[in-house]
């Protein structure tokens, strides 16, 4: 069984200006930021206690990849991922806590 790991999703400027998501769970394409050049996509499942709309900027987050074969060992505490924001076209900053 894959583990959830807890995180905080910052959101883009944009995002917050457009309003944020009406949603408790996504499934978007994130990279790593800490490598080199990230060519290597995975879907995060983003898992939220509370709507995003009523959590504000940051947000609390369960997150864990989609696919078997992801890297989820990397998903450790201070891992950063960008998370593609749909409704904007930028990206939120995913930190994972633990």
């Amino acid at each position: 069984m894959v583990l959830e790991h807890r995180a905080r999703i910052t959101w883009s400027a944009e995002q917050l200006q457009s309003g944020l998501p009406d949603v408790i769970e996504t499934i978007d394409p994130a990279w790593f930021v800490a490598e080199a050049s990230p060519t290597e996509g995975w879907s995060l499942i983003c898992r939220f206690e509370q709507r995003v709309c009523e959590q504000g900027n940051p947000s609390a987050a369960r997150v864990r990849f989609m696919m078997d074969g992801a890297p989820h060992e990397r998903l450790k505490p201070g891992v950063v991922l960008r998370l593609f924001e749909r409704g904007t076209q930028k990206f939120a900053t995913v930190e994972i806590l633990s």
